[in-house]
Order: C-alpha cells, then structure tokens, then sequence
C-alpha cells in the first residue's frame, strides 16, 4: 500500500514537471518573441555629428584563421573620422602579426597601432592583453572588440552616439554568428542565433541589465578608470560580465545598441565546438548560477519531448507540447532573420531539435565539472567566476608576477 502511495506521488510529481516544463517553456518563447520585436522597433541614439570624439578600438589577437584579415579590415571602412585601431598580441611569433602588417601597409590612412608585450597580470591573457593595449589608447571612447566580429560602415557611429549619453556606462550589441562552412560551425552558430540571442532577450525584458557583452563593448576612458581598469578582472574569465556588473555599481546604465554585428569564427571540428560552449555554460553558470539553473526551464524542445514520450501525441498535453515546439521553431526563425537580420535553411531548421537537444545537454555538463578549455588552455573556474590556469597533468602552477600597475597613457612595445 504504502508503495502503491509512493509510486503515485511520484509519478504525480513527475508529471508535474513535465507540464511545467512545458508551459514555461511556451511563455519564455513568447517573451523571447516580444522582447524580439520590441529590438527590432526600438529608435538607437541620434547619430552624433560633429564634431565627433575620437574613438580608439582595442583588438586582442591570439592566432590567426582565414576570417582574421576581413574583419580587422571591417574598422578600416568606417565612416568615421578619427579612429585609431590597436591591435595586441602577447607572442612576437603570433600569426596574427603579420596580417595587422598587411593591413598597415595597404591603409596608410588608416592609424593602425600594434602592441607585442608578453607581460601578464594574472590568468585570463586576454585582460593583460588589454592592459597593455590601453597604455597606447589615444582617444576617450574606447571600443573593445572581439578578433571574430566583422562590423558594418556606421559601427562606431551608432556605437559613439550611444555611449555619448553621460549616464550610460557600456554599449553592447548583439552579434549573428554567420560561419557555416563546416558542420560543426553550422551548429556553433545556431547554437548563438536560436539559444544564447532568445536568452539574452527575454533577460533584457524581464530584468535592469548589469552585464554587458564582450563580442563589442563601447565604454569612456573615464568609466573604465573609475572602475579600476582593467586589472579587476585579470583572474575573471568572464571579464565583460564582471565589467558590466562593476560599471553598473557605479550608477550607470547598461545599453544594448540597436546595431547587430556579425561574428565569423573558425570551428573546425567538434571538439572544438563542444570546447567553446561548454566553456560558456559553465562560466554563465558560474557567474548566475541561480538564473543559470532555471534557465532550464526555458528549453523548450526538451520539454515537449519528455511531454510526447510520457503523454502521446493524442493528449491534450501532447497536443500542448507540439504548439510548444511550433512556436519554438517560429521564434528561432524571427530572431534568427529579423532581429538578427541573418538567415536560417532549410537544412538549419531540420538541425534546429537536435541542437535544441544538444543545448539541453550542455547545461547539465555544466554541473559536472570546473575545468573549461580557452584558446587551447585549460583553466580551474572558481566560484564566481574566476580561473585558474592548470598544467598538463591538471594541476596549478606558480601565479604570474604582478608588474606594478601602469598608467594609461604610457608606452609600451608597439608598431605601427
């Protein structure tokens, strides 16, 4: 008897579940969906004139791939008049210095600074990259971008006219993932187009933003030193996130810029894929494990599945979870081309459950372990966010030597 009880209560628990599961999952694709529209409608900042304040673009290279020339070259056709592009590479021997040569030689117009300086503050490379770029950074608006993004003409227009606002603090903008030249990349950025962005979106509809995104950040020299810089963050993998969060302490607004920019990145095998991803899952989850954890309930795909298997298709749950999957697949479709301005194929929709699916799986790898694999390296996540860089057999070596903090404004080796 008392089996009999325990079996019913836990199948009625499981049940449970399972409806909402799906009748979240239903209401995060409508908020996806309004929140979408909502983007698409929304009036930017006036696009300033002149005079117009010079912009310094900060670019940290690690490597080079057959997307690299392209969108450097992207920040040399700016209409834009004063723009000074630094570009940063910590290895003399980095194959992304001679594509940054290339480009100084063939747009002389262009002020195209590179900085080769191996000194280290602590383990995320990337922020001691930008520390040692910012000591030659001219200009009061400062634009990190990433070495994947690929900007339109009027980038750093839109982007100078946003952060002119003396209560905004960081511009980010939403990127489109445009690689689909292997199977993997075709995933990866469907993965970005149809998951990250939905999310991204319902978060900004439903909470004040306090993160801001590292694929394009647009911030003032005098915000970024009231915040410390950028040593805070040289032990924080997620240096934008934790940026924004310290931008936004100080009282400043967070943007979202109606200006999309595209990312071409080279994924050439799934490893490399499944690296990339589960390294982003577990640092979201570590940075918001709460939000993290009930983000679940926004998979939607997932649940409709569970429903069908448990339920049949002839139910009125059944029937439910297949109007769930329907309004999933509309959603990704509007995102994808309309609010991402990108486009979706036949053959991305027939992908579209399965790397649902995949997604699914990946935040539960989340849970499984603190190791992540950036750039080739591995790394310990801490709690909260930050790393530590582990050898080949797994353990921590000796923390990099602390130089005393530099001053903006001082040399450092460059060219150009």
């Amino acid at each position: 008897m008392g089996t009999d009880v325990l079996r019913h209560a836990l199948d009625l628990a499981i049940s449970s579940t399972l409806v909402i599961g799906v009748v979240v999952s239903i209401a995060f694709s409508l908020a996806a969906g309004i929140s979408a529209r909502a983007f698409r409608r929304q009036r930017g900042a006036p696009l300033p004139h002149s005079p117009l304040p010079g912009v310094t673009v900060l670019k940290p290279l690690h490597g080079s791939d057959a997307y690299l020339y392209d969108n450097l070259r992207s920040l040399c056709r700016q209409n834009y008049p004063t723009v000074q592009i630094v570009c940063g590479v910590r290895d003399p021997d980095d194959p992304a210095i001679p594509v940054v040569e290339r480009l100084q030689r063939e747009h002389p117009e262009c002020q195209i600074d590179l900085v080769i300086d191996g000194g280290l503050y602590g383990s995320n490379r990337k922020v001691s990259n930008l520390h040692n770029m910012y000591r030659v950074a001219r200009h009061d608006v400062l634009v990190i971008a990433d070495s994947d993004v690929r900007v339109p003409p009027d980038y750093l227009r839109r982007l100078a006219g946003a952060v002119a606002d003396p209560g905004v603090g960081v511009v980010s903008c939403l990127y489109r993932a445009e690689n689909t030249a292997t199977l993997p990349a075709r995933v990866e950025s469907l993965f970005i187009n149809t998951d990250f962005v939905p999310m991204v979106l319902v978060a900004r509809l439903v909470e004040k933003p306090t993160y801001a995104f590292g694929a394009t950040m647009a911030i003032r020299r005098t915000v970024l030193d009231e915040s410390g810089g950028f040593l805070p963050f040289a032990d924080l993998l997620a240096d934008d996130y934790h940026l924004g969060q310290r931008v936004a302490e100080r009282g400043y607004s967070l943007v979202l810029s109606e200006q999309v920019v595209g990312t071409l990145f080279a994924v050439d095998s799934w490893r490399h894929a499944f690296e990339h991803q589960l390294r982003w899952a577990r640092t979201n989850r570590a940075c918001r494990p709460f939000g993290y954890f009930f983000s679940i309930l926004g998979h939607g795909t997932l649940w409709a599945l569970l429903v069908l298997l448990s339920f049949g298709i002839d139910s009125a749950l059944g029937r439910l979870a297949v109007a769930a999957l329907g309004l999933r697949g509309l959603v990704a479709v509007y995102v994808a081309t309309r609010t991402l301005r990108g486009r979706l194929t036949a053959f991305d929709l027939a992908l579209l459950p399965f790397t649902d699916l995949a997604w699914s799986l990946l935040w539960l790898l989340a849970f499984t372990g603190n190791t992540v694999v950036w750039r080739g390296t591995r790394y310990r996540l801490r709690p909260g966010g930050r790393i530590d860089l582990l050898t080949t057999d797994g353990t921590c070596p000796a923390s990099p030597a602390r130089p005393a903090r530099d001053e903006p404004g001082q040399p450092a080796a460059s060219a150009g």
